[in-house]
């Protein structure tokens, strides 16, 4: 009987045994790669769809994931880890590393990133039940994410809370059919009413903003230099440059940020990151032919992030800086400022082709 109980005892060890190194395996297991490049970019644009707007039938024909859900969450990190299992050029891996960076800092909190109308995108010009219920349900989850984000002390500027405003209150004035839309909406924009923005435009004002505005630099410069060292860089270029009003043309929406229109004719090199219009901004800009203006204008525009986002400059000390570099009106500036308030270093895309490195 002894024997029996010690063979059993040894046969359930083993059991155990195997079945843990099953699941250890199972665990282990690496993500099946895309078949392409194209297929990733695909995948990355069909989630991101509410945030970006593409084709308003994607997003009305298929069950949508709202931006920065658990659920979107999760599967954005799966499809760049099924990236990373990929082979990328250089200029992919760095794209795809920054983004993967990202996901460590708080965008997550600020679930409505406002150079979008996230919630239009979600309503199409006849609104069914199901995107009445889908909408309804987003603009509950932002509230709640900025609630939950005013406990870790993360807030909004006051540039982006004027622009969340005005999308709340367009969408009131559309008196859309849906009554638990419209009462979402009212308790939303009486809430932003009374929201108490952070002191800061820039990322500094932000947990972890300094942290996140240094990987910005480091993306879209290729190179690490601290911001007080981009300072330096920065006023030892301008000395040598001659000041010109550049040409500005631009529609007043901040869909598309100021640096990926200026790059609209430059052959394009696809990417996965939203923000920069699915571009690979970098690439493009080493690529771009620049006359003395535009080199002034990068200059002024990288000069004016730093002090925005580490220097927390205000919005009039900001304008007044383009205003000085560049003999833009007030209105090109207030443009300007918003652009880099709402897409931070994508103007150091250019510090290649125009910073002189020690």
């Amino acid at each position: 009987m002894g024997l029996f109980l010690l063979e059993f005892k040894m046969n359930k060890t083993r059991f155990l045994s195997v079945l843990f190194s099953f699941f250890l395996v199972a665990c282990s297991k690496q993500p099946v790669p895309f078949q392409n490049y194209d297929n990733a970019q695909a995948s990355i644009k069909a989630l991101n769809a509410p945030i970006k707007e593409t084709d308003n039938e994607t997003i009305v024909s298929e069950k949508v994931i709202l931006p920065f859900s658990t659920q979107y969450l999760t599967k954005r990190h799966r499809i760049y880890q099924r990236m990373q299992a990929m082979e990328l050029t250089t200029e992919q891996t760095n794209q795809l590393n920054y983004l993967i960076i990202a996901e460590r800092f708080p965008e997550r909190y600020f679930s409505w990133p406002v150079q979008s109308n996230v919630l239009n995108n979600l309503l199409s010009k006849s609104p069914t039940d199901a995107q009445f219920t889908n909408a309804a349900t987003w603009v509950k989850f932002t509230q709640d994410q900025l609630d939950s984000a005013l406990q870790s002390n993360l807030k909004l500027n006051k540039v982006e809370l004027g622009i969340m405003k005005d999308y709340v209150q367009s969408a009131l004035s559309a008196n859309y059919n849906s009554d638990d839309l419209k009462q979402q909406l009212k308790g939303f924009y009486n809430y932003l009413v009374n929201y108490k923005v952070r002191g800061s435009l820039g990322l500094r004002g932000l947990a972890n903003g300094s942290e996140w505005y240094q990987s910005k630099l480091n993306y879209f410069s290729g190179t690490v230099y601290s911001p007080l060292q981009w300072v330096e860089l920065l006023n030892e270029q301008i000395k040598t440059t001659t000041s010109t009003k550049p040409s500005l043309t631009y529609s007043q929406s901040h869909t598309v940020s100021f640096v990926s229109k200026f790059l609209k004719s430059t052959p394009i090199v696809q990417g996965l990151d939203w923000q920069t219009n699915y571009k690979i901004l970098p690439s493009m800009a080493s690529n771009a032919s620049l006359n003395p203006s535009d080199k002034n204008l990068m200059l002024a525009l990288m000069e004016t992030d730093v002090g925005i986002h580490y220097h927390a400059w205000t919005l009039p000390q900001a304008k007044v800086n383009l205003i000085k570099r560049l003999s833009v009106t007030e209105d090109d500036a207030q443009y300007l400022v918003e652009d880099i308030i709402l897409y931070p270093a994508q103007s150091f895309s250019f510090a290649q082709q125009i910073v002189s490195f020690k």
